[in-house]
């Protein structure tokens, strides 16, 4: 419980100082992180839906099954429950006021539901192992919603159509879902810790680069 509470604090403030510029309030940093947690709840409910309709279950089985269930389960699920609770909750909010905020937004979300997923592991995992995964889950969920946060901070404050807002949200959250899946395959599929450590940062080269340039942008009306 130490690390989980340890590891959300380091990363809530590293995403937050993003936005130097305009912070956003601490209460809106902490539901979102509480959404977060109710979006962990909710794809892990979408997991039990599926294996009672008839999906798999958990990965297993050789590559190819588990290449499929990555992709066509894992990141569709976690990033598609992750943007749907960002969407609906804190997307519509006045607090949502400039392109910056979909990272930061969609970051506290991410560690929110890191944290529940590291509760729920808890039992199964050796100690060096939980304390890996506890600092480093809430970044890599970050890195992956980052994508749709991204997006969506440009549908929001750039698009001027319709079909351009729309776009800006579908696809950056499809890329969000591939790249989760094939980062969860390269760690159980291949167990390739080397590549999956690579992908993640230059996820975390390219957040870092491009966050620079939105927080010192300036938003267009809504």
């Amino acid at each position: 419980m130490g690390f989980v509470a340890g590891a959300t604090l380091f990363w809530l403030q590293y995403f937050d100082l993003k936005d130097y510029l305009h912070p956003e309030p601490r209460r809106w940093l902490l539901l979102s992180y509480l959404l977060g947690a109710v979006a962990a709840g909710l794809a892990f409910t979408l997991y039990v839906l599926i294996e009672v309709l008839g999906g798999p279950g958990e990965p297993a089985g050789g590559s190819a099954q588990i290449l499929l269930y990555c992709f066509l389960v894992v990141g569709p699920v976690e990033e598609g429950a992750k943007f749907l609770i960002a969407r609906i909750f804190i997307f519509r909010s006045l607090q949502f006021d400039e392109p910056i905020d979909g990272l930061i937004y969609s970051s506290a979300i991410s560690i929110g539901f890191a944290s529940v997923e590291s509760l729920i592991y808890f039992p199964y995992l050796e100690w060096p192992d939980h304390l890996a995964r506890t600092l480093t889950a809430p970044l890599t969920h970050s890195l992956f919603s980052s994508l749709w946060g991204f997006g969506t901070g440009v549908a929001f404050f750039r698009s001027g159509s319709r079909a351009s807002r729309i776009l800006w949200q579908v696809i950056p959250l499809t890329a969000a879902a591939l790249i989760h899946g094939l980062y969860d395959y390269v760690l159980l599929g291949m167990n390739g810790t080397l590549a999956a450590s690579s992908l993640a940062l230059i996820l975390w080269l390219f957040l870092i680069a491009y966050a620079r340039r939105l927080v010192q942008s300036r938003p267009l009306a809504r």
